[in-house]
């Protein structure tokens, strides 16, 4: 797979319309989460899990282990709005960060929050298809990728992409969706997730707010992700293969989300308040949940935090 097809073409004009009227939408209907992994208690939880305390984090991680890249330019795949990039900015986890995006939208909207928050100089926006691996040679640090690679079709020009604009000794640092392709989601994981919400969760969560009951989390037809957004986790399960073949794999956090981003898809996160003690206490007893299958081995974490060097 060298070159994108017209049928590529087409969808990567598709990805694109999905990722403008996202961040329109999100800035109208002012949801506070996005995503399971937004949410403060489960954030804190499944950080305890990882690292073994809940006030650590990613950046803590990559400025305690690898505080060289403190000085570091780094590249930023599907970067969206910058949020994160301007984190990771103002954490001093990297100096500098060129950020990938197809969206206009998106962009639109980074560059006017990078401007009010005086980060010009340190984060630039480039409107670009991360498809093509069209990267540059032997010119960033670090290439970081949060939630980015289980958008990208052609892994094959990627990753040789990826490899080309590392220089020697350069590392690749995701926080990314390693599960199902087009979430295919298997029996065991919607088993537990449908369970869990069925006898763990408060009975007023049970109906939405006309009374009707929750349908169960099912599995998506492929056709229906494919109009949704034909980026969406389109070769997910592949990823790890691609970084396993062309970097040495230094750290390899599993983060979970396997029965976690199903229990809170949608808008489902936002029913948790944050400071409702017995909302906490149902989060807290998933996020254990989902640990102890995957402990178990009945399930595989489908997110995961993963730091690698490109071989030489």
């Amino acid at each position: 797979m060298n070159d994108l097809s017209p049928a590529c073409s087409s969808d990567l004009h598709r990805a694109s319309e999905h990722w403008d009227r996202w961040q329109t939408t999100r800035q109208a209907n002012g949801q506070i989460y996005a995503d399971w992994g937004d949410h403060p208690t489960v954030f804190k939880a499944v950080m305890r899990e990882c690292f073994g305390n809940e006030n650590h984090d990613f950046f803590t991680y990559l400025q305690a282990h690898y505080p060289h890249c403190q000085t570091a330019h780094a590249l930023s795949l599907c970067c969206g709005d910058g949020s994160f990039e301007a984190q990771l900015i103002h954490k001093g986890v990297f100096e500098r960060i060129t950020g990938l995006e197809i969206s206009h939208e998106r962009i639109k909207h980074g560059q006017t929050q990078i401007e009010a928050g005086h980060l010009s100089e340190q984060m630039t926006f480039l409107q670009q298809d991360v498809n093509l691996g069209h990267f540059g040679a032997a010119c960033f640090d670090v290439v970081f990728a949060k939630a980015a690679l289980h958008h990208i079709e052609n892994l094959e020009l990627a990753f040789e992409g990826i490899k080309r604009c590392l220089k020697p000794g350069g590392l690749l640092v995701t926080i990314d969706f390693f599960g199902p392709t087009r979430f295919q989601w298997t029996d065991e994981q919607l088993h537990a997730c449908n369970w869990f919400w069925e006898h763990r969760v408060l009975p007023t969560f049970l109906s939405d707010a006309d009374n009707s009951l929750n349908e169960p989390i099912r599995r998506p037809s492929i056709e229906s992700m494919i109009n949704m957004d034909p980026s969406e986790a389109v070769r997910s399960s592949d990823i790890m293969a691609h970084i396993e073949s062309n970097f040495q794999v230094l750290e390899n956090f599993a983060l979970g989300g396997t029965v976690m981003n199903l229990l809170l898809y949608g808008n489902r996160v936002n029913r948790f308040n944050e400071k409702d003690p017995f909302h906490n206490a149902i989060l807290e007893e998933a996020v254990l949940f989902e640990r102890q299958l995957l402990d178990n081995g009945v399930l595989s974490s489908d997110f995961r935090f993963v730091i690698a060097k490109a071989k030489a």
